[in-house]
């Protein structure tokens, strides 16, 4: 799996638990409660929890497999209990299995979260129903087998680590108070529930705390990840994309326009006399004449549309589901946006302009990312070279 595909979040999304306040001086218990609170809400952000589902989804579905493989397994437990017993339990262990194999293949099938949800509520209710069932068939099942309880908070957790700790921790509750809901209709009466609630009891805080500390671990694996990938797809300087994330995300874009059979276009922005300003004011002004039109280029396109620093003074700009007329008239407008606003200096105030090669085709079947980009320079270099500070459009038929 790509990394691009695994976290889709920016380090504004995502609130980190900063060092200031683990730091001595702030070790008090507002500041603990405050930094807390920050990180279950960046635990809790639905940015990081679709990219830890993502990231988890299929070691959940494994997790859940391998729950019922030890649900099977546990008819030899039922056999060494009280091997006349096995008779009558098999059954309801072949029931427990057949529900969590369910249940991983529909998380297998990528099936509605909502759906996975409910299983993952359904399914170990189900079982503890039913191994409380199998507990009174067995003879002193009740006593050998309350510690079997508390495989229930060792294999749950595992099945639902692609949700959220709020939802973890839900779950493990509900689980714990079945046996006392139950009584309270007249079932489970074998079981001397004193003794499960002190089981219960003396793992539940313990396993919540152990969760959090694996949600800490994903999280801050999840959050490095998404650093990285900003870092390895991102222009420091003018904070675009880079050549890397254009042609990854110009490619996908791309293969859905021809499933879509919608024209696409590509526009190449390049500053003009750049070499001149950079000569002329130094190259701390060439940064901020970058950074400016990289600015000034977000003005006007699209939130759909793909902005990247190409290389040096050169901007690519990818327009999905755009007409060459919409290039043309995007172009036109990012070509006046830029001189519109000038740009000073110590000494004096430049003008910026920009020319733009537009490269447009409604026949995206036959094009590539290639192409486009060739007739684009193209296009860059005939509004070079006739005069700059304008547009040239290019089709491809």
């Amino acid at each position: 799996m790509p990394l691009g595909s695994v976290c889709h979040f920016s380090r504004e999304k995502i609130v980190a638990v900063t060092r200031e306040d683990a730091s001595a001086e702030q070790y008090n218990p507002r500041t603990l409660v405050r930094a807390a609170v920050r990180w279950l809400r960046a635990v809790h952000d639905p940015a990081y929890l679709a990219a830890k589902g993502r990231e988890l989804e299929n070691f959940a579905t494994l997790a859940t497999a391998i729950t019922a493989f030890f649900v099977i397994c546990t008819c030899g437990w039922d056999y060494a209990i009280d091997p006349s017993g096995l008779p009558h339990t098999f059954a309801l262990r072949i029931a427990e299995a057949a529900s969590l194999v369910l249940l991983s293949v529909s998380m297998y099938l990528r099936v509605p979260r909502w759906l996975i949800r409910a299983g993952l509520f359904a399914v170990p209710v189900f079982v503890q129903v039913t191994f409380i069932e199998i507990l009174a068939r067995l003879d002193q099942g009740a006593s050998y087998g309350m510690g079997g309880f508390l495989y229930f908070f060792i294999f749950v957790p595992f099945m639902a680590i692609a949700e959220s700790l709020r939802f973890s921790a839900v779950l493990m509750a509900v689980i714990a108070i079945v046996p006392n809901v139950l009584r309270l209709f007249g079932y489970a009466e074998h079981l001397d529930l004193s003794v499960y609630n002190a089981y219960v009891g003396l793992v539940y805080f313990p396993a919540v705390m152990i969760l959090a500390l694996i949600e800490h671990l994903i999280h801050n694996n999840i959050f490095s990840r998404g650093e990285l990938e900003r870092q390895a797809t991102t222009d420091p300087l003018t904070g675009t994309g880079n050549r890397l994330h254009f042609t990854q995300t110009a490619n996908r874009i791309l293969e859905r326009n021809r499933e879509l059979r919608q024209p696409i276009s590509v526009l190449f922005v390049d500053a003009d006399h750049f070499k001149r300003l950079n000569d002329v004011h130094g190259h701390a002004y060439g940064d901020r004449v970058l950074k400016a039109l990289a600015e000034r280029i977000r003005g006007v396109i699209r939130e759909t549309d793909v902005l990247a620093r190409y290389g040096g003074e050169e901007f690519v700009i990818l327009l999905p589901n755009a007409s060459a007329n919409t290039a043309h008239d995007t172009a036109e407008r990012i070509r006046l946006h830029v001189s519109s606003q000038p740009l000073a200096t110590e000494a004096a105030t430049e003008t910026l302009t920009v020319s733009v090669g537009v490269a447009s085709t409604s026949d995206t079947e036959a094009v590539t990312l290639r192409e486009l980009l060739s007739v684009a320079d193209e296009a860059l270099y005939e509004a070079k070279h006739a005069g700059r500070d304008r547009v040239v459009l290019k089709r491809i038929d």
